[in-house]
């Protein structure tokens, strides 16, 4: 669409350039000598004026007010005053004349006497000669062709930048709409994912509370951190990968507390993450799920979270068990959905993301592109 209205917009200068240059083009060699002079210089100015006032009196009034507004029959008006006022001041015709007349003007030269014979001949009176037409005689109304012409591209030019304005306009409101409702839709799912990761978090530090855990505090300060970074950096639609990095540390360190020795945690980050940019609580939600769907209090069971960068990609690779007892639960794969739509949202065409449940493993493989 842009490419379009470009090409347009290079058209329409063409076009002005062309129109304005018109009569320059028509002057010979030795008629250039008019435009030089004052005379010359000043119908040429009047001849563009003429027609960059008509355009700017139909770019700021006849299509707006008029034809903008459905009034059609006074914008035709409005186009034929025009078109009578060009058809009797006859720009072009006059600054095509007036350079004529400049050139064809005859020099003064010295005479001879004229025979005698000659000068029996009556002087002529003005009048033609019968079966003649006196030179310069009008046989008709005279139309200036070219300024009609130059009338209507001129109307052309300014009709179709205006209704490529209006085009633009209208995209851009669209393009606005689309992006807000974008941006509404994403500040939902942030706030459906911020809740429910808060809810199972202070249910750790409750059971801790309850037993009268030593880390019982340190628990409390990790999660006045998380809070934190959820309440101060979420706001953004892109945050430190660092910081949200801290947060999943964190995170994970309160769920080590409540973990059994049937559960064996493997959790690794490897590669360079400073001054990269990354969506907040994206990884949060995977590693979260790993957490609420992949203990067993009876089976032991292996949780395995993979975090690597490499240059611009991250990549994230969670694995845990499946019980279906965990799996058919009212609020099941809520915080996992969101997310995935998140991702639909800001990393679209930059992001693969693969969840594979055989073997009675559940598998996330996630590859951004930051």
């Amino acid at each position: 669409m842009l490419k379009k209205l470009n090409f347009r917009i290079i058209i329409q200068v063409i076009a002005a350039i062309f129109l304005l240059s018109l009569p320059l083009l028509l002057v010979s060699d030795q008629n250039i000598k008019y435009i030089l002079t004052t005379s010359g210089l000043a119908q040429y100015l009047l001849f563009c004026l003429i027609f960059i006032a008509i355009y700017f009196t139909h770019a700021l009034y006849l299509f707006p007010k008029l034809y903008g507004k459905s009034r059609y029959v006074l914008y035709l008006f409005g186009l034929m005053v025009i078109l009578a006022g060009i058809l009797g001041l006859r720009p072009f015709d006059k600054f095509i004349f007036q350079n004529r007349k400049f050139v064809e003007r005859p020099a003064t030269f010295y005479r001879p006497p004229m025979p005698p014979d000659l000068k029996q001949i009556p002087p002529f009176n003005g009048k033609p000669f019968p079966g003649g037409h006196q030179r310069g005689s009008k046989t008709g109304p005279r139309i200036d062709v070219a300024s009609v012409f130059l009338f209507f591209l001129t109307i052309i030019i300014s009709f179709t930048k205006e209704t490529n304005k209006q085009l633009s306009l209208t995209t851009q409101r669209a393009l606005s709409a689309e992006a807000e409702k974008a941006q509404a839709e994403l500040s939902f799912l942030k706030a459906q994912v911020n809740p429910h990761f808060l809810f199972n978090t202070l249910n750790n530090i409750y059971t801790l509370a309850v037993i009268k855990d030593a880390n019982t505090a340190p628990s409390i300060m990790k999660l006045s951190n998380i809070m934190r970074y959820i309440t101060d950096e979420t706001r953004h639609d892109f945050v430190s990968l660092q910081q949200e990095l801290d947060c999943v540390t964190d995170f994970i360190d309160l769920q080590k507390l409540r973990l059994t020795q049937k559960t064996t945690l493997l959790f690794e980050l490897e590669g360079d993450f400073e001054n990269k940019k990354i969506a907040p609580l994206i990884l949060m939600a995977f590693i979260e799920n790993v957490f609420k769907y992949g203990i067993s209090n009876h089976n032991r069971n292996k949780l395995i979270i993979k975090i690597f960068s490499r240059q611009n990609s991250l990549i994230l690779f969670c694995q845990n068990t499946l019980y279906p007892d965990k799996i058919n639960t009212e609020r099941s794969g809520i915080g996992l959905k969101n997310t995935q739509q998140r991702l639909n949202y800001l990393y679209k065409n930059r992001h693969i993301l693969s969840v594979d449940n055989s073997n009675n493993l559940f598998t996330i493989n996630l590859t951004i592109q930051l």
